[in-house]
Formats: C-alpha cells, sequence, structure tokens
C-alpha cells in the first residue's frame, strides 16, 4: 500500500551522481527521467574532467559540476552534497540504475516515519553487461551488523539534509569504504527503514566494488580491502564502547552461523530436487535402452553379413591400387630424377645469364660515375689552358707545331673554371672590398628588402614573437638603421626558431624607419639609446636584460635558416666542452662567407672558405675553430658574466668576439663550427655606422696581440699554404680514410663495419678526413646519418680527382688508411708516381678482406679452371699491394696468419664491433626465415647463396613445414632475382632499420658458398637474438662450433635439416641464442675494438 506526496518545493529530491564519463551514464539518466516522482534534482559531478556533451545534461535539467581538478570518490560525494539543494538526498554512481518507483517508495517510507530520516531497498547485483545475478543485498537493518560491515549500497538510500546539517560528510581520506563510515556517521543520528523490495541496481565490475572471491582478503593486513577496515576501524574504535563491541561480535558470530545453516538447508533441497529428476530420467531411459537394444540386435545381424562383403570387395580392390601405387612411383621416380638434372643444369645456365646482366647494369653504374671523372678532368684541362705556364708557353708549341710541319690550327677557346675546394690556397679579401657581380647582387637583394618594409609598415600585420616563461635562447640583436635588412632577419625568425626564443633588441639611435618597424613587434624587450653606443655596449646591454641560460648574437643582417637555431643549441648544450658555437656564414650571391675562423700569430683573422661553394665537404664538417664571427654565435650567459662579457677595450666594435673566443679558450672552452646552423649574410650592413673601420681594425688588432701574445705564440703564422692546417683548432693528427663510398651500414658488403671504424676514429683525438674513391656521389644529409658530424667527408672528386686532392694536402696527414684491395692497387700505383704525394704519413692499409681466397673458392664453385699457379699468383698480386703499408689491418685472426705466411709482419686484427640487444619476442611469437645481405651484384657471394638456398635448399623445407616464409632483407640488384616468383618469399629490400624484422623472424640463414673476412651478417644475427644455420666456410671464419653457438648445413639436405631442426626445436633454439649471444659479446666487444684502434696511432 503505498501513499501520494504532493510534489511540493519542501519535498524537492536531489540525485547526485557522481561520474568518470563512462557510457552507462546514459543509463543511469535515463532511469532518473522515467521515476514516477518527478519533483527531482539531477546534481551530476565530473569528478575526472571528461567531455560530458555527449550525455547531453542539458537534456536532464542536470546542475553539472565541473571541478579545477579530478575529485576522489569522497572528493565528488561531498561536492555533490554542498551543490545540491533538495529537502532529500541520494546518490547513484554513474554505472548503476534504479528503478521507476525507487524514489517514490523510499520518500514515502521517510515522511510516513516519525523516527527515521533515512530509507532503502533491496538491490540487485548485476553482471558488467546488466544481466541479473542471484545476489541480493536485502539485509534487514541493525546497527550491530553495520558496525561489522556494510551491507547497503550507496545508491538504496534516500535520507534527509538535516543529517548533512548535523555533520555528515565524507571523509576525504578513504579510498574504498567511503560509503560505510557515511552510513556509520548517519547511524548516529538516526535509524535506517528498510523497504524489501527489489527498486535499485548495482554493476558489479565498477571503480567502488569491493567484492572479492576469497572473502579472507578482506581480513589480510597486506592487501588493499584488509588495509582500508584497518583504517575505519581505527578511526571508529574510541567511538564505540565495549559493550557495543561485544554485541557487535556476538551478532557477528550468529550471523555467520545462521548464514552457513540457510546456506546448507538450501544446497540439500536441491540435492532432494535434483535426486528426483533423477530417479525418473533413470527410468525412462532403462526403458528407452530396453528398446534400442532389440532394435540394435537386429540391425548388427544385418550389417554383419553386409561386412563380410564389403571386405571382400576392399580386399580385391586394394590389391589392384597397390599395384598401380608401385608402377606410379616407379614413373615419378624417374620424371623426379629428370627434373632435378634439367633444374641443375638450368641453374648454371641462368648463373651465366645473370652474370652478363650484371655487367651490362655495372657499365650503367659506372658510367654515372665516370661523368663525375670527365668533369674533374674537362675542369683540369681549363685550368692548364688558362694558366699562366700554358700562355707563355703558346709561342714555343706554335714554333714546335711549324718545325714539325703541323699546320693544325686552335680554334676552341676554354673557360676557366677552377674548383677551390681543397686547394689550400684561399686568401683574406681586402677589408670593406666587393666584387661588382655581388654590388650587383646586393644592389637588387636592397630594392626588394626596401618594397618589402614598405609594403609591411602599411599593412596591419605584426611581428607577433611568443612571449615565453622558459625561453631556451635569447637573441640580441643591435640596430642601427638597416630596417629592411631588419625586416628581413625578424621574419626568419618568425618562421625558423625551432626552439622557445627571447627576443632583445638594442637600437643604437637608428634615424631611418626602424622605430617604425621596432613599434610593430610584439613581446620583445626593446632597449633605446639616445646615441650610437657601438656594438660592444650594446651586446653587454643586451645581454643583461637575457633570461636565458643561453645567448645567441646575431646581425640585424642576417637571415635565419631552418634549424639553425635547435641545431646549434644541441651542441653546446649536450657538451659541457664547448664554451661557443657558430655557424656557416652565406652572401646573399650564395657564395660562402666563411665556415669559421682563423687566428694568425699575428693577430689577424681569416674567415675559412670565403667565395666557396658552401656545399663543399671542406664546410660541411663540425670542428673546433679559433673563433666565430659575431653575427651568428651561440655561448652560455653565464661564462659571458663570468668573462664580464665583452671587453670595452674593443669598443665600438672589431675584434670582441676573438678576444671572447680566446677567453673563452684559455678557460678550457672549445669554439665550434655547426655547418648545419646556416644564416645568409648582407655582410657590413651591420658595422654601425664606424667611421674609420680600416685604422680601428689595425688598432684593435695590436690590442688583442698585447693581451694575449702567449696564446697567439702558439697559432700558425699567416700563410695561404697553412690555412687547411689552420683551420682546426684541436692541433690533433689528420687522418686520412680511402674506401670505395659513403659507407651506409644498410649496404651490408663490408659496409657497416666501415661505417663504426670511421665514427670510432672520429672519436679517438683524431681530424678525419673520408675520401669515396669508387662511387662519390652521395647526399650530404644521408652521409651525415650514417657517419659522425665531426668527419670530413670529400665528395664529387673520385678516383681521378685522388691525384689532386692528395697534391692539395700534401704534408697534412700523419696517417692514411686505405680500405679494401683495389682501392689500395690504385693509391699504390699514384705513390709510386709520385714518391713526395703522402710526405711522411704513416700508410694503413684496411684488408677488410683477403678476395684471393675468396675469388679462388667461387671458380671451383662455377667450374671454373684455376691452376695452383693461378692461385699463388692471385695470393701474391694481393700480398704486394699490402706490403705497401707500413701496417696491415686483418679482419680475423685467420687471415692475419696468412699474411705472416707471406711475410706480411707489422699486422693488427681489428673485426668489428656489436652491441647485443636481443628481441623481447620468444620462441613462439616469431615466425620465418630471415636472410640479409647486399643482392646488387651479381655472382656475389650474397646472390649466390640465397639463389642456392632458394633452388636447392627451400623446397626441402617446404615439404616438412608447408607454411614456412622466407624473408630477404638487402638491395635487389641482381637479375637473376628478378625470376623468383614464389609467395612465400618476400623480397624487403634495403631496411635502415633491422630491429623489428629480427625480432620478428626465427631463424636466419647464411648459406655462403665462397667469402672472405668475417661474416658481419652471422655476429648481427647473433646480437640481435636470432640463432642461425650456416655453411661450414662461415663457422670456420667465426670459430664457432656446431650445434652450440650456430648450426652447420654443409649440402643441400643437410642445411635444410638443420633449419627444420631449429625452426620446431624451442629448446635448441634457446640454447644456440644463449651460446651465440655469449660468443658475440666477447668476440665484438668495443672495449677491446676501440683499444687497438687506439694502439694504431700511439
Amino acid at each position: 500500500m503505498s501513499t501520494e506526496i504532493t510534489a511540493t518545493s519542501d519535498n524537492l529530491v536531489s540525485i547526485i551522481c557522481r561520474t568518470i564519463g563512462r557510457e552507462e551514464l546514459s543509463q543511469a539518466l535515463d532511469s532518473i527521467a522515467e521515476q514516477t516522482y518527478a519533483n527531482i534534482e539531477i546534481v551530476l559531478v565530473n569528478s575526472a574532467q571528461q567531455d560530458l556533451s555527449i550525455f547531453d545534461p542539458e537534456r536532464y535539467k542536470a546542475v553539472v559540476v565541473n571541478p579545477e581538478k579530478q575529485l576522489s570518490r569522497s572528493q565528488a560525494a561531498n561536492a555533490g552534497l554542498d551543490t545540491a539543494s533538495g529537502k532529500y538526498l541520494m546518490f547513484l554512481d554513474d554505472d548503476d540504475w534504479i528503478a521507476e518507483s525507487h524514489v517514490e517508495i523510499l520518500l514515502t517510507a521517510v515522511e510516513i516515519s516519525k523516527d527515521c530520516n533515512a530509507a532503502y531497498s533491496s538491490t540487485v547485483k548485476t553482471q558488467a553487461d546488466g544481466t541479473g545475478t542471484q545476489y541480493v543485498f536485502d539485509t534487514d537493518y541493525d546497527s550491530l551488523l553495520l558496525m561489522q560491515d556494510n551491507y547497503i549500497p550507496i545508491h538504496s538510500v534516500l535520507f534527509s539534509r538535516g543529517l548533512v546539517e548535523q555533520g555528515c560528510h565524507f571523509d576525504e581520506s578513504f579510498d574504498i569504504y567511503e560509503d560505510w563510515d557515511f552510513w556509520l556517521q548517519v547511524s548516529q543520528h538516526t535509524d535506517f527503514i528498510h523497504i524489501d523490495k527489489q527498486t535499485a541496481f548495482y554493476r558489479a565490475g565498477g571503480d567502488s566494488d569491493t567484492a572479492t572471491d576469497d572473502d579472507s582478503l578482506r581480513f589480510q593486513p597486506e592487501h588493499p580491502l584488509g588495509k582500508a577496515r584497518a583504517q575505519l576501524f581505527s578511526k571508529w574504535k574510541n567511538e564505540w564502547d565495549g559493550d557495543a563491541i561485544n554485541q557487535m561480535l556476538g551478532k557477528a558470530m550468529r550471523f555467520d552461523l545462521l548464514a552457513k545453516v540457510d546456506e546448507l538447508a538450501k544446497r540439500l533441497d536441491e540435492e532432494i530436487s535434483k535426486g528426483k529428476l533423477l530417479d525418473n530420467e533413470v527410468t525412462n531411459l532403462n526403458r528407452k535402452l530396453t528398446e534400442r537394444e532389440a532394435l540394435i540386435q537386429d540391425k548388427n545381424e544385418e550389417l554383419y553379413q553386409i561386412q563380410l562383403e564389403l571386405k571382400a570387395v576392399i580386399l580385391d580392390r586394394d590389391q589392384k591400387l597397390q599395384q598401380i601405387q608401385l608402377e606410379l612411383e616407379a614413373v615419378i621416380l624417374d620424371k623426379e630424377t629428370v627434373i632435378l638434372d634439367k633444374n641443375e643444369k638450368l641453374y648454371q645456365i641462368q648463373l651465366k645469364l645473370n652474370e652478363i646482366e650484371n655487367t651490362l647494369k655495372n657499365k650503367s653504374d659506372i658510367e654515372k660515375h665516370l661523368n663525375v671523372h670527365v668533369q674533374q678532368l674537362e675542369t683540369e684541362l681549363n685550368r692548364v689552358l688558362g694558366s699562366a705556364t700554358w700562355r707563355v708557353m703558346g709561342p714555343v708549341r706554335r714554333l714546335g707545331r711549324i718545325f714539325s710541319g703541323s699546320a693544325s690550327i686552335e680554334n676552341k677557346q676554354f673557360e676557366i673554371s677552377e674548383d677551390s675546394e681543397d686547394t689550400g690556397e684561399m686568401a683574406e679579401p681586402p677589408p670593406n672590398t666587393e666584387n661588382p657581380a655581388t654590388e650587383s647582387e646586393k644592389s637588387a637583394y636592397d630594392k626588394k628588402a626596401m618594397q618589402t618594409l614598405d609594403e609591411f609598415l602599411a599593412s596591419n600585420e605584426r611581428l607577433g614573437f611568443v612571449s615565453e616563461s622558459a625561453p631556451s635562447i635569447s637573441i640580441v640583436l643591435v640596430f642601427y638603421n638597416q630596417a629592411h635588412l631588419s625586416l628581413l632577419c625578424l621574419q626568419s625568425l618568425l618562421e625558423h626558431s625551432d626552439v622557445p626564443i627571447e627576443l632583445i633588441i638594442v637600437n643604437n639611435a637608428s634615424s631611418d624607419k626602424s622605430d617604425k618597424l621596432l613599434a610593430k613587434i610584439d613581446n620583445a624587450t626593446i632597449i633605446h639609446n639616445d646615441e650610437n653606443l657601438g656594438f660592444v655596449k650594446a651586446v653587454n646591454q643586451g645581454v643583461e636584460k637575457a633570461q636565458s641560460d643561453y645567448i645567441l648574437l646575431l646581425n640585424n643582417d642576417a637571415v635565419v635558416h631552418q634549424h639553425a637555431l635547435s641545431s646549434s643549441l644541441s651542441s653546446i648544450s649536450n657538451d659541457a666542452s664547448v664554451g661557443a658555437v657558430g655557424g656557416k656564414i652565406v652572401l646573399t650571391d650564395g657564395s660562402l662567407q666563411e665556415a669559421g675562423c682563423i687566428i694568425w700569430q699575428d693577430g689577424s683573422c681569416l674567415g675559412y672558405g670565403r667565395g666557396d661553394d658552401p656545399s663543399f665537404g671542406a664546410y660541411m664538417f663540425e670542428r673546433d675553430v679559433d673563433y666565430c664571427s659575431g653575427a651568428f654565435l651561440l655561448f652560455r650567459r653565464s661564462d659571458f658574466e663570468e668573462l664580464s662579457g665583452f671587453d670595452l677595450d674593443y669598443a665600438p666594435a672589431y675584434y670582441e668576439e676573438s678576444d671572447f673566443c680566446i677567453r673563452m679558450q684559455k678557460k678550457g672552452l672549445r669554439i665550434v663550427y655547426n655547418p648545419l646552423a646556416e644564416i645568409t649574410h648582407y655582410e657590413f650592413a651591420s658595422s654601425g655606422g664606424i667611421s674609420g673601420a680600416s685604422a680601428l681594425q689595425k688598432e684593435h688588432q695590436a690590442i688583442l696581440c698585447d693581451k694575449h701574445g702567449d696564446w697567439l705564440g702558439n697559432q700558425f703564422v699567416s700563410d695561404p699554404k697553412a690555412i687547411t692546417s689552420a683551420r682546426t683548432a684541436n692541433r690533433c693528427p689528420n687522418v686520412l680514410v680511402i674506401d670505395d663510398r659513403v659507407p651506409h651500414p644498410s649496404l651490408g658488403s663490408g659496409y657497416p663495419r666501415a661505417a663504426h671504424l670511421l665514427n670510432a676514429l672520429s672519436n679517438l683525438d683524431l681530424n678525419i678526413t673520408f675520401y669515396p674513391l669508387q662511387f662519390p656521389v652521395d647526399d650530404w644529409p644521408e652521409t651525415y646519418r650514417s657517419l659522425n658530424k665531426g668527419i670530413e667527408v670529400i665528395l664529387q672528386k673520385g678516383h681521378l680527382g685522388l691525384q689532386s686532392f692528395l697534391e692539395s694536402r700534401k704534408g697534412f696527414f700523419q696517417y692514411i688508411i686505405v680500405s679494401r684491395v683495389h682501392n689500395m692497387s690504385i693509391f699504390k700505383e699514384l705513390m709510386e708516381a709520385e714518391e713526395t704525394l703522402v710526405g711522411n704519413a704513416k700508410i694503413i692499409y684496411d684488408a677488410e678482406a683477403l678476395t684471393a681466397s675468396r675469388e679462388i673458392m667461387r671458380k671451383k664453385l662455377n667450374q671454373q679452371l684455376i691452376s695452383e699457379q693461378e692461385q699463388t699468383d692471385l695470393f701474391a698480386n694481393e700480398i704486394e699491394k699490402a706490403a705497401t703499408a707500413d701496417v696491415v689491418i686483418a679482419v680475423s685472426k685467420k687471415e692475419s696468419e696468412t699474411y705472416r705466411e707471406h711475410g706480411i709482419e707489422n699486422i693488427r686484427v681489428l673485426g668489428h664491433t656489436l652491441q647485443s640487444s636481443p628481441g623481447d619476442k620468444e620462441f613462439s611469437a616469431r615466425e620465418g626465415i630471415l636472410f640479409v645481405g647486399a643482392l646488387r651484384d651479381e655472382g656475389s657471394p650474397n646472390v649466390d647463396s640465397i639463389l642456392w638456398f632458394i633452388v636447392n635448399v627451400l623446397p626441402l623445407i617446404e615439404k616438412e613445414i608447408p607454411d614456412i616464409n622466407l624473408y630477404i632483407v638487402g638491395d635487389k640488384g641482381a637479375q637473376s632475382l628478378a625470376s623468383i616468383e614464389k609467395t612465400n618469399v618476400s623480397f624487403l629490400g634495403r631496411l635502415e632499420n633491422l630491429k623489428e624484422i629480427y625480432n620478428n623472424c626465427r631463424v636466419f640463414i647464411a648459406p655462403t658458398r665462397f667469402a672472405a673476412g668475417i661474416p658481419h651478417k652471422v655476429h648481427e644475427a647473433a646480437a640481435m637474438g636470432i640463432p642461425s644455420v650456416t655453411t661450414p666456410l662461415l663457422a670456420e671464419q667465426l670459430d664457432w662450433q656446431h650445434e652450440k653457438e650456430l648450426l652447420v648445413g654443409e649440402n643441400p639436405g643437410c642445411f635444410a635439416e638443420q633449419c627444420v631442426r631449429l625452426y620446431r626445436d624451442e629448446s635448441l633454439w634457446r640454447s644456440v641464442q644463449y651460446a651465440a649471444l655469449e660468443a658475440v659479446t666477447k668476440d665484438c666487444s668495443a672495449d677491446q675494438f676501440q683499444q687497438e684502434l687506439k694502439s694504431l696511432f700511439d
């Protein structure tokens, strides 16, 4: 029986819904909207700060509480209580819901009662998907039971606001059982009415679910539930007297016994009911079994007769089929023998054809690099024809032709186009002089910049720099007129500032449109001087205002290029030994102004590379220098302050940055040139209106000499021939390395080792120059992705340019390392032609591999005749080239012994180094066989090995593992590979990063049949955690044992068998993986490699 309640404002019910944005919130809100009692206020507490617009709170007229931070469950409940305005309150979490009569039933009970201010209904526990369970919270109210445990779900209760006003709030120190604590507070002021109707629904699995499969966990001190109960009892123990606690314990024991009795009674009733059902079922089954047994007996007799007849027929057919099968097997065996024989012949023919096709392809590649050589020859010819010697000897040549009877006429004019890169003969231009072409270029540059300024000042545009609370760089600009160039500078900063910056501008009393320009700049610190203080004082002024740890001096007539700021900041912030960083300064006509600067012994200075092409190799690598121009100079503010800024003795300008950089070096700090920090510089526009500049430069040069005579005494004497030696400040030995090409590790074929060797050399106290001899064309970004940025790389010269390069650097190199025998052959010829070409440089031959043994194996495999004498000659030819060197580097102990047997005494072993990085995938998570190797050249060991494997080995593996996949990584240039069309063979091409493919595959193969050196690929596979199957040749080169560090297959059948074993046997796989990792750690030790490498230069 229900009592109707008038819906007045006095009876407003506030339902507080705490939400973290779960999708079940829609069901909770709908259940509120469907209540039979209408006077309801919804308070929606957005405790996780989620976007609730998808739930359309306005449709429910909900009051939404959006806190400034995420709230805990207790905090969210209190926020809801503080916001709610109803006379009665209740809670509903966003993953629960209530029946449509829930509010009306509870409100009726509380209104009728004179003593109770809270009522709750029975609550059904549901699955996470909302389907019901057998469990119902329907315990009648008992204050002693509430002391023992919480049996009242939070959303089953409706209570009076007066209880909150009496001090009942959620304790925000509780993360669990906050509702239990709240009901205990409420129980101090009122009893609860239990309405035994199931009108609330509690979804299991939410963040408030305290249920557990093991009830004992709630009483374990280390469990979160046990800790929460202990926290609650610690709070309430002083509120309960001994009598209450004693009654609670008694009630708990009786309650537990009653619960067990009820459970046993229910189970007994269920078993009795099941027993009756089983009795009936057994009776029915017995009757059916009797009927079926009779039927089966009849059928069995019929089947027996049929079986006798079928047996006779099958026996006859089996005899006939066996005869046919024997005949077919004989035919198939004959056919397979014929097919195998033909396949072998076709394979040999294909190898020959592929060798021819590869030769044609190589000619195309060679043509590309020959074009470079032709251009170099033309340049050299033009240089000779344009030289003074050629012109002076003209009459002599004409007389020679007359006396010899020649009547030829020179009818072609050659233009002189001398490439000045690496000549070592750059001279400093006279101060303040420019050629007419540069003047014309500047005039056009000025005109365009003036137009840009006028358009900008006439527009509504502004230069909106960002106000940074923690800038990475404070940029100091000094203005003295030249507003049009200043605008270009500022625009480039807006476009290319890839780190947070602070902009500081010191205006030295400019009289042009600079003030108008400055008025249109947002978020910059601007200092206006009443007079022109000059560059030195203005910089000191600007730095005093800086907030960042790093200061960049930038001329206002400079335009910053992409990545200039981030690249220069990286150079100094990652290395405490760096005191200042300068950049590559390019003039408006595209020629180089300077790539770092030299300070001569007399205090005069030279911008390195002036007038050259900025993309020449000499200007593309990072190096230590004497100083860098203040047009772009980055340094630490702390160093500037410690040195008291720019020395005022150099005011108003000139030599201040030279002095500053010298003082930095006296502190033990390095000045670094970074080629990626590039700017375009107008030059001389930022001179600041100083008159008598030449005289001032001389005066300040004298001051520099007076202050730093001790330091200058260690500098080179001013001499054009000393420029290349003086360009680097560290005075470390200079090392030239000659190899085929830029060694990108993904190329394979010994290039991973070559790249590591170069990078390891650059980490020593050496200046490294790398010369790609055979393939001199490459991309600069790609080059320095493979090599350290401090290595000089000489591109575009190649074979024909080597002699002129060595002549231009005569006496510069203390060490020359030549890698690979064909390069040593070229180098040897040059040395024999001109004995003084390399001066006193120590020659080191890096053999990379003993190619004679590889060539002999290749010919024997291809059934090419090779006599004992020819084999001896191959070794002798290679040993002869090695004997030219002072030191020979072998890649393995075995090859070093071969060299010693042939009379080479000074030999070192230097293999390669690898860092073990096994993938995280287990045996079962991997699949497929992996091959890695360069496949560019027909007839090479890699191409031969993969073709041999696919033709002879893979079909045998497929019989055992039909779904096997083969993954091949490497350049696919050989034509023979184009004919391979198998769905389970994937050519992945050249990959820059092999970590993922190594981690995914289960077995690595190296079926190499002829090779020299040391198999880097097997070492790398081991380091990556993938076990290998190899030929006996590679196992011998590695000195690894079968079934320990790898498995060995000497012929197709054996190789296939080992692949299948390793692919299927997890225990064997793990054993080989572990042993190979241990071996590669020992064989490829980074410390051992570095020590051996360093010893070459001791």
